[in-house]
């Protein structure tokens, strides 16, 4: 096991609490991030190169979500919106304003429905087709007891799956709004993602991570470790997975043996906020709580800086090995 090399995007001010990629890659993939400094930014996601920020929030952005072609981005935060934006373009097309602070949201793949989940005592979790004018909601679930930490949609869109500070992971129909199935975690939920397949949902908490088949909602693997860990993320072929911690180590794991292969931490490590795989499994994104981006190469090749048109630089760049 050996420290890792990575390239190291800079850009935002505040801590990097959400990544997300599209999936579809056919002619390059993207790479979405929101910022506690109230910025959502769009990257290339294999280079980290800067491509625009989108600033209307007026508070944290907590949430981003890609649609699968990258044309469509969502972002929801403390400023109680949730805005849709023609992401290449930066160009806000719609705005959702809620009660409380957005959490989490998630869009289908083509990015004509979406997914929101709030902070309050309520719990307010709910869907909205967006290309129709109605704001409103179309559904919404009741149930948690606590605010929503994440959301997803799965089986094809006919059900959605949510994590809770309540610390629960519950599932529900989209045709009635019916829970359908939750497991009881020991802490709350610091991230969940459904795998590419959609056949697998890796959740992790303080204590460890679990991977979940959300069709027969059992477990399929329970990793404790002697770490508090704050993210976690599953490659596409499913043969590695990367747990990120409070002190600002990312660890590989062998998916089918557990065996710690790899680690990667900064020169000036910083907790652990996010974790992504790319589309295509060559890159690991690591958001950290100093602002940075981390695209550690799951294959090595050299580090560089990038940095986003806001920041002074000479257009060369600055090798970084860590």
């Amino acid at each position: 096991m050996g420290h890792e090399i990575g390239v190291l995007c800079l850009g935002h001010s505040g801590s990097v609490v959400e990544l997300a990629f599209n999936r579809d890659y056919d002619n390059g993939y993207f790479l979405a991030s929101a910022g506690l400094d109230g910025v959502a930014t769009l990257r290339h996601g294999d280079t980290g190169n800067w491509i625009t920020n989108l600033t209307k929030h007026t508070d944290s952005v907590w949430s981003v979500s890609l649609s699968h072609d990258a044309k469509i981005l969502a972002s929801g935060g403390a400023d109680c919106k949730v805005r849709v934006w023609d992401a290449l373009l930066g160009k806000q097309l719609k705005k959702l304003t809620h009660n409380k602070t957005v959490a989490c949201v998630d869009l289908n793949p083509k990015a004509t429905r979406l997914l929101t989940g709030c902070i309050d005592e309520e719990s307010s979790l709910a869907l909205f087709d967006i290309e129709q004018s109605d704001k409103a909601p179309v559904m919404e679930f009741h149930g948690h007891h606590r605010g929503v930490r994440d959301v997803t949609f799965c089986l094809e869109e006919r059900c959605v799956l949510s994590a809770s500070y309540d610390r629960t992971v519950r599932m529900w129909d989209c045709l009635s709004g019916k829970r359908t199935n939750s497991i009881f975690l020991p802490h709350h939920v610091k991230s969940m993602e459904l795998h590419h397949s959609g056949d697998i949902v890796t959740i992790a908490y303080a204590g460890g991570v679990i991977f979940l088949d959300p069709k027969s909602f059992e477990v399929l693997k329970h990793r404790k470790l002697p770490y508090k860990v704050t993210a976690a993320s599953l490659s596409p072929n499913k043969e590695i997975y990367v747990c990120g911690n409070n002190k600002g180590y990312s660890h590989k794991y062998d998916y089918a043996t557990d065996v710690n292969t790899q680690v990667y931490v900064s020169e000036e490590p910083s907790a652990v906020l996010a974790l992504r795989f790319s589309p295509d499994g060559e890159v690991c994104a690591i958001g950290s709580a100093d602002g940075s981006i981390i695209l550690w190469r799951m294959s090595r090749k050299s580090a560089s800086v990038v940095r986003d048109q806001d920041d002074d630089d000479d257009g060369e760049e600055n090798e970084s090995i860590s």
